[in-house]
C-alpha cells in the first residue's frame, strides 16, 4: 500500500473537499500530521508541519484515501469492544464513484487483523459499500452529546461475513 507524502497532500485536501458533506470535520493539519507519521513509519522524510497530535497512518491509492490506526490497548466503540492491536479504519473517501472496493480488500490484507470503523447511522451509501466489502454492522454508537448517532461496523480477517445466513 502506498503511504501518503508530502507531494500527495493537494490531491488528498482535493478530494477531501470534493466529500465534504461527511467529511467536512477532517482538517488540513490532521493531513499533515499524517503524512509526517507516515514519514517516521515508513523512514522518509517529510518536510511538512503540523501541532496536530494524532497518531494515525495515511494511504492514498488510486484517488482513494484511507487513514487508521492501530489500538495500543483494548478500545470501547460504542457498544463494542476492541482489543489492543486492532486496526480502527477512521476514513475512507474516493475521487471517483466505484473506486474504493479494490483499494479496501487490499487494505484488509495489508493490515491482515480485524478492522472496525464506526459511520454515521444515516450514511447509507458507506454503510451499504460496508455490507458489501465484507463487513458486518456489530454495534452502535453516537456523537455530540448523543445527538448524532452511529453505527459500528467490522471486518474480521478470519470469517468470511458473505457465507453468513
Amino acid at each position: 500500500m502506498y503511504h501518503a507524502k508530502d507531494l500527495d497532500f493537494e490531491n488528498i485536501m482535493s478530494i477531501l473537499k470534493s466529500n465534504k458533506e461527511f467529511l467536512a470535520h477532517v482538517r488540513s493539519d490532521y493531513i499533515r500530521q499524517m503524512i509526517i507519521n507516515n514519514g517516521k513509519q515508513f523512514n522518509f522524510k517529510s518536510n511538512l508541519e503540523s501541532k496536530n497530535k494524532n497518531q494515525n497512518l495515511l494511504i492514498i491509492e488510486n484517488d482513494v484515501i484511507i487513514s487508521y490506526n492501530f489500538y495500543k490497548r483494548s478500545q470501547t466503540i460504542g457498544t463494542v469492544q476492541a482489543v489492543k492491536g486492532d486496526c480502527i479504519l477512521h476514513q475512507i473517501v474516493a475521487k471517483t464513484k466505484g473506486t474504493a472496493g479494490d483499494v479496501l480488500q487490499r487494505f484488509f490484507k495489508f493490515v491482515n487483523r480485524q478492522v472496525y470503523l464506526s459511520v454515521r447511522s444515516d450514511n447509507d451509501i458507506a454503510k451499504n459499500f460496508y455490507l458489501r466489502n465484507n463487513m458486518k454492522l456489530v454495534g452502535k454508537t453516537s456523537w455530540a452529546k448523543n445527538t448524532l448517532p452511529g453505527d459500528v461496523f467490522v471486518h474480521n480477517k478470519s470469517f468470511d461475513w458473505s457465507t453468513e445466513k
